[in-house]
């Protein structure tokens, strides 16, 4: 698959993440949403995510010649050039600012005539994705595939009736994708097996701030891998909250410091959003009717509440900066 265009539908967290993502591999993308306000907050996220991988990059060898320092004493002067050699910028402004330009916003349609691979991101509702995938699918040229960031949809029933459901497939990402490399991908009843098989060829050939991606084909079936294991160890963290087994900060640090996660499941409930967490939970409940899947009530409750995680700026924990 050759894509020298991508579109991406959903400029919140995770479309402009994934945006920025094909841009930074070199792919011309429109982003769209619903209005400009919303679309100038999704182009403002990714030129957020550039400015911090040139900030890291520009501070690399400050911070190594600070922490060589406070164990070691003073360096050279010798010492301090052959580090800031060693750890000098991969990634420069100029290149940054490439990376953003290569992201277009837009609000309608009509840009995606011409690409060749358009994802929608938007929220993990059927009612919402539907219409998104209908829209997409009267613009797109024949040739186009048509993914969907669903992280625990049937896209057999998405894209139902669609004329390009034969070209319809799951491109699950992972919140952050310019750090966490997995990608999920699922045909539906009726996908081409070509079209399965040359979007996870595309995928390997990108990379994200940290490694090359890592697409997985996985079967279509709620949740699919990675989510399918995480729900009930939400639920199962939830529970022994409410029984009072530990505080939530305890209950991430044991699986931190014991299970060697890097993140608790708290932390990470709040880091994917909880909306998204009970979507997933409701949406493996439904499909399989077994307890381990059962939503947490804890986590309606925080939905209901509108406390989402780091999005909201609330969730099991404050975020105070967002």
């Amino acid at each position: 698959m050759r894509v020298a265009k991508a579109g991406v539908v959903g400029a919140g967290t995770m479309g402009a993440a994934i945006a920025e993502l094909l841009a930074f591999n070199g792919i011309e993308v429109v982003l769209k949403d619903v209005d400009a306000p919303t679309v100038e907050k999704g182009l403002a996220r990714v030129r957020s995510i550039v400015d911090d991988l040139v900030r890291y990059q520009a501070e690399r060898a400050p911070k190594e010649v600070e922490r060589i320092e406070a164990l070691a004493g003073d360096l050279t002067d010798a010492q301090r050039a052959r580090i800031a050699a060693q750890l000098a910028p991969r990634f420069s402004r100029a290149r940054g600012d490439e990376v953003v330009a290569r992201v277009h916003g837009v609000t309608e349609y009509d840009a995606f005539r011409e690409v060749d691979l358009a994802i929608e991101a938007v929220f993990e509702r059927p009612e919402v994705k539907r219409p998104v995938l209908e829209s997409l699918d009267r613009v797109l040229p024949d040739y186009a595939a048509l993914g969907s960031n669903t992280s625990s949809l049937s896209i057999t029933r998405l894209a139902r009736g669609l004329r390009h459901v034969r070209e319809t497939l799951v491109v699950h990402f992972f919140n952050p994708p310019y750090t966490l490399p997995l990608v999920e991908v699922a045909g539906g009843v009726d996908t081409r097996e070509d079209v399965v098989v040359e979007t996870i060829d595309f995928l390997q050939g990108l990379k994200n701030h940290r490694y090359p991606l890592v697409p997985i084909r996985v079967k279509e079936s709620p949740a699919f891998v990675v989510n399918r294991l995480l729900a009930p160890v939400l639920a199962e963290a939830c529970a022994a909250l409410e029984a009072g087994l530990a505080s939530s900060r305890d209950i991430d640090a044991a699986m931190k410091a014991g299970a060697g996660q890097p993140m608790g499941p708290f932390e990470l409930a709040d880091l994917v959003g909880l909306d998204v967490s009970l979507e997933v939970a409701e949406s493996l409940y439904r499909e399989f009717g077994d307890p381990k899947f059962r939503p947490p009530v804890l986590l309606r409750r925080l939905v209901d509440a509108g406390h989402l995680g780091r999005k909201t700026g609330q969730g099991f924990y404050e975020y105070p900066e967002a």
